[in-house]
C-alpha cells in the first residue's frame, strides 16, 4: 500500500494526476492565471501564475490567434471549451481547456475559473479530421454568437459588420470578403464593406455604382434568392463576358455569395473571394456564410426600424417582428408544447440535439414527464410566464420516454415561455434549446437585449430619459437619475425643471434652452453640468449632457425631448491632473534652464579669477603683487566653495533629503562665535555687534542649519554695507517662540523687491558675487524647523532680516 490519503487536499492531488486534470483561475483585471500544482507542471511554470501573453505564445502557432481570440470572447459568452496544442518543455501537446463558471469581485473585476486536462494527441487522420471539424463548428458557433454581441451592445451596425467580415476572412484564410448592396430601382449594385488579406489590394474603389445590366446573370442568381458558388473560376454559358472579366480582373480562383434578405426582399449580397487557390465548398461553410448574411440583414433592419419608429406602436411590433427573426436563423433547438405539456412540432436542430432520427418518435410525449426536470422546475415551468435554467441533460435517464441516438451528457440551456394568442389567451409552450457544448449561448444574450443595455448603462454611467416638456411627463433609466443625483424613484416632474442638485450657473442654462425650445427657437443642447455629490455640500461631480427636440407639435400639446446625461467627472479630474503635471513640467523646465544660465555664469566668474591669477602669481615676482594676486585667488576659492555647497544645500532640498539633528545648544554662544567670526570679513569701518539677547539661552534645535541661516544674513549684509555696523541679537516673542534678527546700516531694499528676495537665482545687484541662492535654502531651512523668515527695510537706511524659531 502507498502513503495514507490524510487530507482532502493530497487526496486531489493525486487524483488532478490520474485524470491529467488541474484547475485555471484568470484575472482580466491583473492579465493572468493562477493554475493549480498539476497544470503549473503540465505547462513548466515557476510559482503558481502565468500571465495570458505568456500563455498565449505557448499555443502552438496555427492555433495561436484563434484561441487566443475566443479566450478573451469570454467576457462577452457565458460558455467557453477549446482542445489545441501547446509548447512545453517535453515537445507539444494537446490540451482541453473548459469555463466552469465567472464571477465580478467586489471590486468590480472579472475572473473566470476553468479546468485544463491533457488529452491524447490525435494521430491517425480520421482523428485529425475529427478534430479539425469539431474546432470548425466550434469557430463557427462562437464567431455567430461574438457577431450578436456586436450587435447588442449597441455598437454601430458598420463595427459590427466589419468584426463578421473579419471573422470569414479568418476562418476561410481568404482574400477579400464583401457585402454589395442594391439601389432602390435594382439598377446598380455598390460594395458598402470590403476586408482584405494582407498583400491584397483593396477593390471597393472601382466596385462603385455598377450597371445590374453589366452582370445580367449574377443579379438574376442573386435577386432569385440563390447562392452563388465557384470551387474554381470559370465561365459559364450564360454569362456575360463582362461578367467574367470583372471576377478574372480580381485574381479570384474561387468564391461564395449569399444574398442578404430583409422582409422577404433581396437587399443585396454578401461573399467571400479566395485569390490563393480553389476549394471545395461545404455544406457546413454555406449554412455558416447563410447564417452570418441573416444575421447582418436583420439586424440592421432591426436598428432601422427601431431609429425610425421607435416612439409608434407599429414599430415595436415591427422590432419585435424582426427580433424573432434572430431566434430563428440562430442554429437552436425549438419545442412546441400545447396548454397540457404534449410535444406537438420541433425543429430539425432540437433533433440533432437530442438525437431524434424521426420526428414521429416524439411527438404526444409529455413535457411534464421527462425524468431530467425536477418537480421544483416543472412548478416554476406551470407557474411562471417565462423560466430559464440550465442543467446537465443525461440521455441515460431517458430510456422508455423517447428513442435517442445519443448516450452521452450535454450542458443545455433552455428557456421556456408560455404562448399566448392575440387575445391573451394561453395557448402551450415554447422551449428554445441551446447545446452548451457546441457553443450556441447567444439566445440569452437576444432575449435579455433589456437587461443588458441597462447593465451596460450603470457600467458606463450612461442615463437615457425621454418627457414632453409641455407636462414633464415621460419616462428614464435609473442611470439618469443617479447622473442627475436624484433618487430613482422620484418622478420626472420632481426633477425637471428643478434641478435641486445642479448648479446654479449650470440651471441657468438648461432652463434658458427649456425657454427658447418652447418658442421652437433651438432644436438641441449640449454642455457640461455640475451635480451636488452625494453626501457633500460643495464637492461636484461633472455630467455631460445632450437633448434634442425630437417631436415639436406645441398645437396639439407636445414638444418631445430625448436626453442622454453621462458621467465625465473621472475624465474632468484626469483632464485637471494632466493639466497640473504640464504646468509643473513646463515650470520645472523653467527652473531647470534658469539654474544652468545662471550657475554656468556663476561658476566661471570664480573659476576665470582663480585660473588667471594663478597664471599671474606663477609669473610675478614681486611679493606685493602676489600678495595681492593670492588674496584674490583665496577669495574665489572661498566663493567657489560657497556656490558649490549652496548647489548641493539645492539638490538635497529638491531630493528630500535636507537632514536635520536636533541637539542641545547654547544659543548665546552661537552668536558670539558668529560675530567673532564675521568681523574678520566686515570692511574696515564696519562694526559687527551682538546686539539685544538673553542673559541665558539653551534650545533643542540644528546648530549647522541655524548657523547657517545667521551666517546668509551677516554675509549679505557685509555685501551691502559699507560704514556703519551690523546687529545680530535675537529676543523672546512668546513662551514658545525666538525672534532672530540681523540689521545693517547697508544700502536697504526698495519696496517692490521686498516679495521676491527669498527667490532662487534673486540678486538684487549683479555686481556683488554670489549665487542668489544662499536667501532661498534659508527660507527653506526655517520653514522645515518650523519658523517664518522675513524682511523690513528702507532703500538708503539699512535692511533688518529676521526669522522667528519654535523652541520646546
Amino acid at each position: 500500500m502507498g502513503v495514507p490519503l490524510h487530507n482532502d487536499t493530497e487526496r486531489f492531488r493525486r487524483l488532478s494526476l490520474l485524470g491529467r486534470i488541474g484547475w485555471w483561475e484568470a484575472d482580466f483585471s491583473a492579465k493572468q492565471y493562477l493554475c493549480s500544482e498539476y497544470v503549473c507542471d503540465l505547462l513548466g511554470v515557476k510559482g503558481e501564475s502565468l500571465s495570458f501573453m505568456d500563455f498565449g505564445r505557448m499555443i502552438r502557432e496555427d492555433y495561436r490567434g484563434r484561441i487566443t481570440r475566443e479566450f478573451l470572447a469570454i467576457t462577452e459568452v457565458e460558455v467557453y471549451e477549446q482542445t489545441f496544442p501547446i509548447h512545453t518543455a517535453a515537445g507539444v501537446i494537446w490540451v482541453h481547456s473548459r469555463m466552469g463558471f465567472k464571477e465580478i469581485t467586489p471590486d468590480g473585476h472579472l475572473k473566470v475559473f476553468g479546468i485544463l486536462q491533457r488529452v491524447t494527441e490525435p494521430v491517425n487522420k480520421e482523428d485529425k479530421d475529427r478534430m479539425c471539424h469539431i474546432n470548425n463548428l466550434l469557430y463557427r458557433q462562437n464567431s455567430i454568437s461574438h457577431s450578436l454581441s456586436h450587435f447588442l451592445k449597441d455598437e454601430s451596425v458598420a463595427s459590427g459588420i466589419y468584426e463578421i467580415l473579419k471573422d470569414i476572412l479568418d476562418f476561410f484564410r481568404a482574400g477579400r470578403a464583401y457585402i454589395f448592396e442594391y439601389n432602390e430601382n435594382y439598377t446598380s449594385q455598390t460594395c458598402t464593406y470590403e476586408v482584405v488579406a494582407e498583400g491584397v489590394m483593396p477593390a471597393i474603389e472601382t466596385l462603385q455604382n455598377i450597371p445590374v445590366t453589366s452582370m445580367s446573370w449574377w443579379a438574376s442568381q442573386i435577386l432569385s434568392g440563390k447562392p452563388i458558388l465557384f470551387e474554381s473560376l470559370y465561365k459559364l454559358p450564360e454569362m456575360e463576358e463582362s461578367e467574367f472579366q470583372l471576377l478574372d480582373r480580381q485574381g479570384i480562383k474561387a468564391l461564395m455569395v449569399v444574398p442578404l434578405v430583409a422582409d422577404d426582399t433581396v437587399k443585396g449580397f454578401m461573399g467571400v473571394d479566395l485569390v490563393d487557390r480553389t476549394i471545395l465548398w461545404s455544406n457546413e461553410d454555406y449554412q455558416w456564410l447563410s447564417s452570418l448574411a441573416n444575421i447582418i440583414s436583420i439586424c440592421v433592419e432591426l436598428r432601422k426600424a427601431k431609429d425610425e419608429a421607435i416612439h409608434e406602436r407599429q414599430a415595436l411590433d415591427r422590432s419585435e417582428k424582426l427580433f424573432r427573426n434572430i431566434f430563428t436563423n440562430i442554429p437552436a433547438g425549438v419545442e412546441i408544447y400545447d396548454t397540457n405539456g404534449i410535444l406537438v412540432d420541433i425543429n430539425n436542430k432540437n433533433m440533432e440535439i437530442f438525437g431524434i432520427r424521426d420526428k414521429a418518435d416524439v411527438i404526444g410525449i409529455n413535457l411534464f414527464e421527462n425524468p431530467n426536470l425536477s418537480p421544483q422546475l416543472i412548478e416554476r415551468i406551470r407557474e411562471q410566464d417565462v423560466v430559464d435554467f440550465r442543467l446537465d441533460y443525461e440521455f441515460g435517464s431517458i430510456e422508455g420516454y423517447y428513442p435517442s441516438d445519443r448516450r452521452n451528457k450535454i450542458n443545455l440551456y433552455t428557456k421556456v415561455s408560455k404562448i399566448y394568442d392575440s387575445k391573451g389567451y394561453f395557448t402551450g409552450y415554447a422551449l428554445i434549446n441551446i447545446d452548451n457544448t457546441e457553443r450556441i449561448d447567444a439566445l440569452s444574450r437576444i432575449c435579455d437585449f433589456e437587461n443588458f443595455f441597462l447593465l451596460i448603462s450603470d457600467y458606463a454611467k450612461v442615463g437615457y430619459a425621454k418627457l414632453n416638456l409641455l407636462d414633464k411627463k415621460g419616462y428614464a433609466i435609473k442611470q439618469w437619475y443617479k447622473n442627475m443625483g436624484e433618487d430613482e424613484n422620484a418622478s420626472l416632474p420632481e426633477v425637471v425643471g428643478v434641478y435641486g442638485k445642479m448648479h446654479p450657473e449650470d440651471r441657468k442654462q438648461m432652463l434658458d434652452f427649456f425657454y427658447k425650445a418652447r418658442l421652437g427657437k433651438v432644436k438641441d443642447f449640449k454642455g457640461e453640468m455640475r451635480i451636488l455629490r452625494p453626501g457633500t455640500k460643495d464637492q461636484w461631480n461633472w455630467i455631460r449632457t445632450n437633448v434634442v427636440v425630437n417631436q415639436f407639435k406645441p398645437e396639439n400639446g407636445v414638444i418631445e425631448l430625448i436626453g442622454i446625461n453621462y458621467d465625465i467627472t473621472e475624465l474632468k479630474e484626469t483632464e485637471s491632473k494632466l493639466i497640473d503635471a504640464k504646468e509643473k513640467a513646463e515650470t520645472a523646465d523653467r527652473l531647470k534652464s534658469a539654474f544652468l544660465a545662471n550657475m554656468s555664469h556663476e561658476i566661471r566668474t570664480p573659476l576665470n579669477a582663480i585660473v588667471g591669477f594663478s597664471s599671474l602669481l606663477v609669473q610675478e615676482e614681486n611679493p606685493e603683487e602676489r600678495e595681492q594676486y593670492m588674496a584674490i585667488v583665496e577669495e574665489n576659492n572661498e566663493l567657489l566653495l560657497q556656490l558649490i555647497s549652496d548647489i548641493l544645500d539645492l539638490s538635497k532640498m529638491e531630493a528630500g533629503t535636507f537632514d536635520f539633528v536636533e541637539r542641545e545648544l547654547d544659543v548665546n554662544l552661537l552668536c558670539e562665535d558668529m560675530v567673532r567670526v564675521m568681523k574678520l570679513k566686515a570692511k574696515p569701518g564696519v562694526e559687527v555687534v551682538f546686539d539685544r539677547h538673553l542673559p541665558e539661552c539653551v534650545i533643542a534645535s540644528d546648530r549647522n542649519r541655524l548657523n547657517q541661516v545667521i551666517a546668509n544674513f551677516i554675509n549679505n549684509a557685509i555685501k551691502f554695507t559699507a560704514i556703519g555696523s551690523i546687529r545680530l541679537g535675537y529676543d523672546r516673542i512668546d513662551a514658545g517662540h525666538l525672534r532672530f534678527y540681523v540689521a545693517d546700516t547697508g544700502i536697504g531694499i526698495m519696496q517692490e523687491k521686498q516679495a521676491e528676495i527669498f527667490d532662487r537665482f534673486v540678486k538684487l545687484n549683479s555686481f556683488v558675487h554670489g549665487t542668489g541662492l544662499g536667501l532661498s535654502i534659508s527660507k527653506s531651512i526655517v520653514e522645515q524647523l518650523g519658523g517664518t523668515i522675513g524682511v523690513e527695510s528702507e532703500p538708503g537706511k539699512g535692511a533688518c532680516f529676521w526669522f522667528t524659531l519654535p523652541i520646546a
